[in-house]
């Protein structure tokens, strides 16, 4: 039955209008970037632009709310890690912050039922910019993290001029108080897994620690431990193959130009999949990962795709870990942390342009 549930890739229907936004808002901010040569700001506006993958499916104004509350969250944490970069701070300190960020974002993101859930592309944004070498000033990567934000918030709000020809009023449906007690618990297995796993990653010294805070977090939002253990799986597999094919990808020596275009393809791609099947779009997700730093720095390539598959395994199996010890044997999934389908694809609402 685990073996069917892993091979099983639902219908594309409904997903490929908003992989087409979240690629275009990836697009447009970095060749404004390029074209005004500051690739050394492309990463920050990467991170902004991932402000599309919140309240993808959701109806119009509520998507509007939940992103901009998002891209808040992205800069400050892209803001964080340029912060950290700019200090030179140590990979333990890194680890310390990282933990902070990640129960603080948690809470957050679960009180204003955000969704995707949890504060992985968050911890993302912020260790990578964090380790990445930065020579500008935090004022800048501000404003690129808030670009690449501000162009996906008007592309998620662009369909309402169509939508409201053609599809009816959705009453808002009422909304249950927070349930504290579970997002606590949920916040303490994001700050558990990520110290732990950061930890163990900077002890063992691959040398990019943050892909292992990363992987403690994708199996934490499926929170019950019958789902943890099959979403580990996909993130595992999936970024096993992804590196392979980063290592392929990383050969050409590619212009600006064209890396912005591979990047937006990559993103697409994994859009497409990220709902359907967790491991195919980590296939494609893992490349964009790897291949963001290339606008400003150049690194050995079977280290680099190496290090991700080490500190993702560490990261994977120490979220289970967490999981399972801190869940009940049939499972407790609170209601404003499930990650599943139907919280990302907005709790039922049809899908909107």
């Amino acid at each position: 039955m685990a073996i069917r549930d892993f091979l099983a890739v639902p219908a594309g229907r409904g997903h490929r209008f908003p992989a087409v936004r979240v690629a275009a808002g990836l697009l447009v901010p970095l060749l404004v970037l390029i074209l005004l040569g500051r690739t050394d700001l492309t990463m920050c506006a990467i991170f902004g632009s991932l402000t599309g993958v919140f309240g993808r499916s959701e109806p119009h104004w509520r998507r509007l709310r939940h992103q901009s509350q998002s891209g808040v969250l992205m800069i400050l944490t892209v803001v964080a890690g340029v912060w950290m970069s700019l200090a030179g701070r140590g990979d333990w300190e890194v680890v310390a912050a990282a933990t902070v960020i990640a129960g603080i974002i948690s809470v957050a993101a679960d009180y204003l039922r955000v969704r995707p859930a949890g504060p992985f592309t968050y911890i993302f944004a912020f260790t990578a910019t964090a380790a990445a070498p930065f020579t500008g000033v935090v004022s800048e990567a501000a404003l690129a993290a808030g670009g690449g934000a501000a162009t996906a918030v008007v592309l998620g709000i662009a369909g309402r001029a169509h939508a409201r020809r053609h599809s009816p009023l959705l009453h808002r449906p009422s909304v249950p108080p927070p349930d504290w007690r579970a997002i606590l618990q949920h916040s303490g297995r994001y700050v558990t897994a990520v110290a732990a796993a950061g930890s163990l990653a900077v002890l063992v010294g691959p040398g990019h620690s943050y892909w292992a805070m990363l992987a403690a977090c994708a199996p934490i939002a499926a929170v019950n431990a019958a789902r943890a253990p099959l979403r580990a799986a996909h993130f595992l597999l999936g970024t096993y193959a992804g590196v392979l094919l980063s290592a392929l990808l990383l050969q050409p020596d590619w212009t600006p130009v064209q890396l912005a275009v591979l990047l937006t393809l990559l993103q697409f791609a994994g859009e497409i999949y990220v709902i359907r099947h967790y491991a195919l779009a980590m296939v494609f997700l893992t490349p964009v990962a790897l291949l963001m730093g290339s606008f400003v720095s150049t690194q050995p390539v079977w280290e680099l795709t190496i290090d991700r598959a080490v500190e993702t395994t560490i990261g994977a199996v120490v979220a289970v870990v967490v999981v399972l010890l801190t869940t009940r044997q049939r499972g407790t999934q609170a209601p404003s942390t499930a990650n599943d389908s139907a919280a990302i694809e907005g709790h039922g609402y049809p899908n909107p342009s």
